[in-house]
């Protein structure tokens, strides 16, 4: 109780129980402890980390601080820095030491003589950290051995020593009863000399130690389960010895800019691979076929070797900025498990080999900056890619144009196009697509109208970006607003059939001048005032579209993101002014970006996200026919821009349509579910009386419902 309060507190439960229980009669005993305690309501095991409540963990402090000022305290757990030094200066008596905890932030530098650690011979759990120093600058370590080092401690099961000052460990250590290593920002060329047993060592984290050679000495490792040797930046290579770590499921070697090989062996248990940022790694040798994460970013490879087949467990493979891959052996296709592929910045690829197996559960593609020609050849295998999610083919300065065929692809969601300069045409998209980030397309000029064939959904978020295409013509701006138009009458079909949405946001930016004409009111400036008709907030309403036209004219910060939002008012005849904010558009991804000119901004809010207390407010009577909306654009941190000005915004209602509109749609996009193709799209609904134009027919032969979803509108 007192070892975990001290030293264990949210750790892991496995990791607890390991570091408890090193195989002799008493760690077995306290290892079970551990479910004793969690019985008797000592400890919580939450999310499989061992919990303590505030009141039990002071508690356990004030009985490890009485036990430590006894004269011949039983077991002895220092943390406070003035019991510590005077334990290091052999001020007290160290034989009963069980634990140290020492915040190297709190001393200052100290000489120690080799002999230190000699009579702590119970010491199990060493630790030297720092609390407020990051562990990449590039202070030493404050505890300093002038004559060297002596650990001749039997008991230790956890040693973790930040920035350890000596270039190995002592021959005198004895890891018997080791479990967890750390000698993170170390000092070490090698751990220690020749081969010690470690049958107990699950963990070892080496991390940035940059004079760190070889690994040898961990032969007799047959339990190791992680191995940490990120930043290590003189290993140029692992040793042999690694054929015996059948236990090893996790090896990180990121950032080992040294690293020239890998050995040939074959690690059974090994699931995550990490040579990212290996740079002279020219070649990748299969180590393990039980792969579950490789991670190859950033290496010199040219390609991969065709036994990469044998990975049928992989779901991962990150091959970012791998500058020197010019092709990817036709076998990737057959991974049969792989969700994510990655491919971003692998400037020389120009060509993805066919994807012929049924790839079900493949998720994600990143294909930015690649030299990938033409979208339709990635899409070859179209209909082996149908679960597919996440597409990417942002900074492709080749692609002129997506093809029809990305239309078939009904469960991606999201579509990054950024910065493909090339780019002058978008056709009809995939229906189901939430988000479309064409920001810097400099050569768009057209898209498709209408943009997609709408299906309803519970999933109805949607943001389709448009910044810094200043080549966009009128219909292309159209039919862009047509599409969120479209989508909002779709989310009124979900309400008016009694699907539950718990949240819809629908938002769109284009370069422009003028607020779309169906919203109903406008007003230049940042503020509208529109009049109401009474009862708007019947049992029909279901959200409000707002737009605003805003000029970048003066504004160059590309440090912060952007929201543009509204603040809404409705004056109450008999009760306090309602206001809620609305979100209407909001910059998407992690990347800032230069927005210039003037842009048109479209957002629409369910009602469904307006607090309920202000719908109960509207129903007590006849709404409020009065509302004021102030329009401004903010940072990532909420602060208002001064330079973004809105100069025009604008307002409108959204009701349900009418009951026959709403069941031809829903027909028809099961249908759609059930065939998996259609192309039958319908075109802008107009404010009078809901009417569509039918632009094409269908190319799904057979199709009674879509026959008379078309033969219903002409007769209208």
């Amino acid at each position: 109780f007192l070892d975990i309060a001290c030293f264990f507190r949210s750790q892991d439960e496995y990791y607890v129980r390991s570091l408890l229980d090193s195989g002799d009669h008493e760690s077995s005993e306290a290892a079970s402890e551990i479910t004793d305690l969690a019985y008797k309501f000592l400890i919580n095991i939450s999310g499989g980390r061992v919990e303590m409540h505030d009141l039990l963990h002071t508690f356990a402090m004030e009985i490890c601080s009485l036990a430590n000022s006894a004269t011949n305290p039983n077991k002895c757990r220092l943390w406070n820095v003035n019991g510590i030094i005077a334990a290091l200066r052999d001020k007290m008596e160290t034989k009963t030491v069980r634990g140290i905890s020492l915040d190297m932030s709190e001393v200052t530098n100290m000489p120690l003589e080799s002999l230190v650690f000699a009579k702590m011979c119970n010491l199990r759990y060493l630790k030297f950290y720092s609390s407020t120093c990051p562990r990449e600058c590039e202070g030493d370590c404050k505890l300093n051995f002038p004559d060297g080092l002596s650990l001749p401690l039997k008991e230790v099961r956890y040693l973790d020593w930040l920035k350890y000052p000596l270039e190995e460990l002592p021959s005198d250590f004895n890891p018997k009863d080791l479990v967890d290593l750390r000698l993170p920002y170390s000092k070490i060329k090698q751990v220690w000399k020749g081969s010690k047993d470690t049958p107990k060592l699950k963990w070892i984290d080496l991390n940035n130690s940059r004079m760190l050679q070889t690994l040898s000495g961990f032969s007799k490792a047959p339990n190791l389960l992680r191995l940490n040797l990120e930043g290590c930046t003189s290993l140029d290579g692992l040793t042999e010895e690694m054929k015996t770590m059948d236990s090893l499921v996790f090896l990180n070697l990121r950032g080992c800019t040294s690293l020239l090989h890998l050995p040939d062996m074959n690690l059974i248990s090994l699931k995550t691979l990490i040579l990212s940022g290996c740079s002279k790694l020219c070649e990748f040798r299969l180590i393990s076929e039980n792969l579950e994460s490789l991670y190859l970013d950033g290496t010199a490879i040219k390609d991969l070797p065709s036994d990469i087949v044998k990975l049928q467990r992989l779901i991962l493979l990150n091959l970012k900025e791998c500058r020197l891959l010019g092709s990817l052996p036709e076998c990737i296709g057959n991974l049969k498990a792989l969700q994510e592929l990655i491919l971003f910045g692998c400037s020389n690829l120009k060509s993805l080999p066919n994807f012929d197996e049924n790839m079900e559960n493949f998720r994600v593609l990143l294909l930015d900056g690649t030299s990938i020609e033409e979208v339709p050849k990635i899409l070859r295998g179209v209909n082996n890619l149908l679960f597919l999610r996440h597409l990417s083919l942002s900074r492709n300065n080749l692609i002129s144009s997506l093809g029809s065929d990305i239309s078939q692809l009904y469960h991606l969601k999201w579509l990054d196009l950024k910065y493909c300069e090339k780019l002058v045409s978008i056709s009809t998209l995939p229906p189901n697509l939430q988000c479309l980030d064409a920001h810097g397309c400099i050569s768009l000029q057209t898209v498709t109208s209408p943009l997609a064939f709408i299906m309803p959904t519970e999933e109805i978020h949607t943001m389709f970006i448009f910044t810094n295409c200043f080549k966009l013509n009128e219909a292309a701006k159209n039919a862009i607003a047509s599409h969120i138009r479209r989508k909002c009458q779709l989310i009124s079909d979900d309400h008016h059939n009694g699907n539950f949405v718990s949240r819809a946001l629908i938002g769109t930016c284009y370069p422009g001048y003028e607020v779309p004409p169906w919203f109903s009111h406008q007003a230049y400036g940042s503020v509208l005032e529109p009049n109401l008709p009474p009862h708007w907030c019947d049992s029909k309403f279901l959200g409000i579209a707002i737009c605003a036209v805003v000029s970048f004219c003066d504004y160059k910060d590309q440090n912060n993101r952007l929201l543009a939002k509204c603040t809404c008012e409705f004056e109450n005849l008999d009760a306090p002014c309602s206001r809620f904010n609305v979100e209407g558009w909001i910059e998407i991804g992690n990347e800032p970006r230069l927005i210039e000119s003037d842009h048109v901004f479209i957002g629409y809010i369910s009602w469904l996200n307006i607090k309920k207390r202000q719908e109960e407010e509207f129903k007590k009577g006849c709404g409020p026919t009065k509302a004021k909306l102030r329009f401004n654009v903010t940072d990532g941190n909420g602060e208002e821009i001064a330079q973004c000005e809105v100069v025009k915004c604008g307002f409108g209602l959204v009701h349900e349509p009418n009951d026959k509109f709403t069941g031809v749609i829903s027909s028809v996009a099961a249908r759609t579910r059930m065939y998996g193709e259609v192309s039958t799209y319908i075109s802008d609904i107009s404010d009078e009386d809901d009417c569509v134009d039918v632009i094409e027919t269908p190319s799904t032969a057979g199709s009674k419902d879509i026959k008379s979803f078309l033969d219903y509108f002409r007769r209208r």
